[in-house]
């Protein structure tokens, strides 16, 4: 979705409109103004000033990006014609063609009530997202008079997109901010000496049905007995988060990869609203502890230790 500075509503069609439309105008791939002069008063004894002219003060259209990852830019722009800018006459932020590798919304529209009179600025926020392949994708806006013409500089941009994950730096429980119980502290009694992915099953693979959820005390919750949780611990914004995403019934190991994901952990900012779910290559942590994802849901206070892992 793409909205304006202070609007979140709206959108425009080239192609459909209330009234008879006029002939689009074709972007310039030199970003030269396609508006017509206008019969309105230039100033005295100079040219007349074009009826629409605009000009790019400044974007923050990305370079480089993930893949699929989501960035929020903006485009200021100066009216330098003759004519003012507002909803009502159809005046808005266009994607050069009609079409954009990074949304599929080609039209960016002033708020309700805004006015952008000649000289003025504005500054127009797009909410993109980065395709899922890698590549160099060109990202590219133009100020549009829907259905009379489009006008001015363009704002461009060559986005590469790589897909290969920036490797974070190694876990340190003493700075993970955690989502459920801080389990720091919690002596280590058990060993998970991997996890595997089996179809679409994630296994906590433990040393032994000597130790840890093999033993821990069974605890009533929902509809049976759970003696544990699974931990994953994500890298974001330059911090570890931890968090336990599932219940772990009597020597259970495996549980649905599908798990893994903000809809089972419950907690911002890797809620169900975040739609966070594991990228392949990204590298986690794992562990296993005793119950520790609700405070009055408890048995013992043990764990292992966290160990590397990279999502297929």
């Amino acid at each position: 979705m793409i909205t304006s500075a202070a609007d979140t509503t709206g959108t425009g069609d080239a192609s459909t409109s209330s009234g008879a439309p006029a002939e689009t105008g074709t972007p310039s791939g030199d970003g030269s103004s396609g508006a017509s002069t206008s019969d309105a008063p230039g100033t005295s004894g100079g040219p007349e000033a074009p009826l629409d002219a605009a000009a790019i003060v400044g974007h923050t259209l990305p370079e480089a990006a993930g893949c699929g990852e989501s960035i929020v830019a903006t485009v200021t722009v100066e009216n330098t014609g003759a004519a003012t800018w507002t909803r009502d006459a159809l005046y808005k932020l266009g994607a050069v063609d009609d079409e954009d590798p990074l949304t599929p919304e080609t039209r960016v529209w002033l708020p309700e009530g805004a006015s952008v009179p000649p000289g003025g600025e504005f500054v127009f926020e797009l909410e993109l997202q980065a395709p899922d392949e890698p590549g160099a994708y060109t990202s590219d806006w133009r100020m549009v008079h829907e259905y009379v013409t489009w006008f001015g500089e363009q704002a461009a941009t060559t986005l590469v997109v790589s897909c290969e994950a920036l490797e974070p730096p190694p876990l340190a429980l003493e700075e993970v901010i955690w989502l459920h119980t801080d389990v720091s502290s919690w002596p280590v009694t058990m060993t998970l000496e991997s996890v595997t992915f089996e179809g679409e099953l994630v296994c906590l693979n433990h040393g032994s049905q000597d130790e840890g959820v093999f033993v821990w005390p069974e605890k009533d919750e929902g509809d049976g007995a759970v003696v544990g949780n699974p931990w994953v611990f994500i890298y974001e914004d330059g911090a570890w988060y931890g968090a336990t995403w599932e219940w772990l019934r009597p020597d259970q190991t495996c549980k649905f990869a599908y798990a893994v994901a903000g809809d089972h952990i419950k907690q911002a900012p890797f809620d169900v609203n975040s739609g966070w779910t594991p990228k392949s290559g990204q590298t986690l942590y794992f562990m296993v502890s005793a119950l520790a994802r609700l405070p009055d849901v408890t048995n013992v206070s043990e764990r292992s230790a966290p160990i590397k892992v990279v999502w297929p």
